[in-house]
């Protein structure tokens, strides 16, 4: 393997690990808030709305996730709908990052102590204060490992993108892997671009748990 044959398809490289980059940011950002409605109503809420939420994590998260990504790109068509490549993609990596963290807040809900709820209820907090200042404080420290761990399960999980026709980074390493028939450099560097994002990753991962160890100690 020389330069003169990787240097062609650098760009192409490049353009599918931005692509990467911007579908892990969007599923993530998306899937966030979403799995944290998920978790707070089927903690907190109305026995038929829990049950409802749960039908549909279950659905999605006992579902091989490439086959919940075609039910999206190819199901679509059949209601009307046709979706880009791009957005079908989205749109199965949400859902999916969404039944996944939600199950993974919803531990970190149930960790809490009573003791603290019953003393908010005690003095008569409302139940959104409650949540704000006393239950997501004490919880989300203990869901950050797991929904980290998740989070760089999703980025890994953006290179099904490219089976429905997304030319994301694992897309272009394997085009040029099938022009060139030298796979193994291809296959290294994507390898390497997937570690930089991770390790990203990582890093915010120790970044908050040290911020909310040391929030915690100040508080006590």
């Amino acid at each position: 393997m020389t330069w003169s044959i990787i240097e062609p398809y650098l760009p192409d490289l490049w353009e599918g690990f931005v692509t990467t980059i911007w579908l892990s940011v969007l599923t993530l950002g998306a899937a966030t808030p979403i799995a944290l409605a998920i978790a707070l109503a089927r903690h907190l809420g109305p026995r038929w709305l829990s049950v409802v939420l749960g039908i549909f994590v279950n659905l999605v998260r006992l579902l091989p996730a490439l086959i919940v990504l075609y039910l999206v790109f190819y199901g679509s068509p059949q209601l009307g709908v046709r979706f880009q490549p791009l957005t079908a993609a989205a749109i199965g990596l949400i859902a999916m990052g969404a039944a996944y963290m939600s199950e993974d807040i919803r531990g970190g809900l149930a960790a809490v102590p009573q003791g603290p709820l019953t003393a908010a209820a005690a003095i008569g907090l409302s139940r959104t204060h409650t949540i704000r200042r006393i239950l997501l404080p004490i919880a989300l420290p203990l869901t950050i490992p797991p929904y980290m761990t998740r989070a760089i399960i999703m980025v890994k999980g953006t290179s099904l993108a490219s089976l429905v026709s997304v030319s994301d980074l694992t897309a272009e390493a394997t085009r040029a892997s099938s022009i060139t028939y030298q796979p193994y450099a291809f296959v290294v560097i994507a390898g390497a671009l997937y570690l930089a994002i991770n390790g990203v990753l990582a890093i915010v991962q120790i970044l908050a748990e040290r911020h909310f160890r040391r929030r915690y100690r100040m508080a006590l």
